[in-house]
């Protein structure tokens, strides 16, 4: 089997398969939906945990001892200016020359409630809106629905109207759909795992590698699975199911992407708009532009994980959050730019929760000390960023302080909810209240 029939047969069998339409709870066979507020929501979830003293706070470094340089580090997102001297990063140009702040509403001081300060439970509070205390568990999917199954089971959508998109690591690649009863796997998103996409495919599928016994050997036994599973009917297989056509478009899709990241055609999210400088939080946001571009989906949720090596070395950590900024400036100007997905578009950005107040003694090469999030009240900090367009969205509006927070990261299924318009289907089924204060 060469290349591209390999490539060819895994994009279709993940794909899933034909299912018929489904009856809605209302009797409809698909939902009107009139109070939408827009069409398209993107969802931003950083994950690995943001101190408010970096981000919202922009205290830069001088919240460690001997230090007293500040300044805004992400530049798209918040007003404010960048630090001036002693950096500890490379500073890349804003992409944004009206930061999303103003073309939107900030939440400066949220919290989040309760649930242990780790990604399983924070990842599921933020995409189910539900608070959970459960032990971490990678391999089993959430006990509540998640956004993606309250939008496609009350909507009528289909599959490739809403997409997970994540790294691999841990229980992200369960998020997409939940094992509660009346939901699961039938409303479910599709899932994409960019690193895995373009990485490790143009690793072992590159026209210049010299493959080793062990190497072949390991691919005959994916392309003999693939072999005996391939003409198998989507219900015969777990996972998400898309239409027969739903499959030939993420086929050709998947196809394009590889092709464009071998010859170099494919946008990345850098100044370059090469991989150089590229993190994995640049290549999931590179991709999911790449399903907003070809998909136009209503539903999108993409994660970052890098700014987790705050637990060993702050300054990458400020690297890496600076590069994030820069990946959402650069995701916000290509849906400004698409003539379906402009001023049709609303963007939240919020950390999975904080991070500690007091460094955990690990210190890099720059004498700064790295920071765990462990549960003190530091770590329940966060932020919520809701841009969007003019007359729908507040513009430049303000909520929240330290000793008054206003929202919680259960709000933020609700208020997806809300500008989608299903809000009312699953009000008795979520925990929190939608941001209305963002919405005109």
């Amino acid at each position: 089997m060469d290349r591209r029939s390999f490539i060819q047969k895994a994009a279709l069998t993940a794909a899933g398969s034909l299912v018929a339409p489904y009856i809605l709870p209302s009797g409809r066979l698909f939902a009107n939906s009139p109070n939408r507020v827009v069409n398209h929501v993107v969802f931003v979830l950083f994950g690995g945990g943001l101190r408010q003293q970096e981000t919202v706070e922009q205290a830069y470094i001088s919240s460690h001892a001997g230090q007293n340089t500040s300044g805004n580090i992400l530049n798209n997102m918040l007003a404010g200016s960048a630090p001036s001297q002693n950096l500890v990063y490379t500073q890349w140009n804003p992409i944004l020359s009206n930061p999303l702040m103003n073309q939107g509403t900030l939440f400066k001081e949220m919290r989040y409630e309760n649930s242990p300060t780790g990604h399983y439970n924070a990842h599921t509070n933020a995409i189910t809106g539900k608070q959970t205390a459960t032990g971490l568990n990678l391999n089993v999917n959430p006990e509540f629905p998640t956004i993606f199954e309250y939008f496609r089971k009350h909507t009528g959508a289909a599959a490739t109207d809403a997409w997970w998109i994540s790294d691999s690591l841990g229980p992200y690649p369960s998020l997409n759909y939940s094992r509660h009863p009346n939901y699961g796997a039938l409303y479910g998103a599709n899932y994409l795992q960019p690193s895995t996409l373009l990485f490790l495919a143009n690793q072992y599928f590159g026209g210049n590698l010299n493959y080793q016994p062990d190497d072949v050997e390991r691919i005959d036994k994916v392309r003999n699975l693939l072999d005996r599973n391939f003409e198998r009917m989507g219900e015969a297989l777990p996972g998400i199911q898309n239409n027969r056509i739903d499959r030939e478009r993420i086929k050709q899709f998947i196809l394009n992407t590889l092709d464009r990241s071998q010859n170099g055609t494919l946008p990345i999210a850098t100044p370059t708009n090469t991989y150089s400088g590229a993190t994995g939080d640049l290549v999931n946001i590179s991709a999911a532009w790449q399903v907003l571009e070809t998909f136009k989906p209503s539903l999108t949720v993409i994660n970052t994980t890098n700014s987790d090596v705050c637990h060993t070395n702050f300054s990458q950590y400020i690297q890496n959050l600076h590069k994030a900024d820069y990946g959402v400036g650069w995701l916000w100007d290509k849906i400004q730019r698409d003539p379906v997905l402009a001023n049709n578009t609303i963007l939240i950005c919020m950390p999975e929760h904080g991070r500690n107040l007091q460094d955990n003694n690990v210190f890099d090469s720059n004498g700064l000390g790295a920071f765990d999030h462990t549960g003190d009240q530091n770590s329940r900090r966060i932020f919520s960023l809701i841009a969007g367009p003019a007359g729908k969205i507040v513009q430049g509006g303000g909520f929240g302080s330290s000793v008054a927070p206003v929202g919680r990261t259960i709000d933020i299924v609700p208020t997806i909810a809300h500008a989608l318009g299903f809000y009312n289907d699953i009000a008795g089924m979520v925990a929190g209240q939608p941001l209305l204060q963002a919405f005109v």
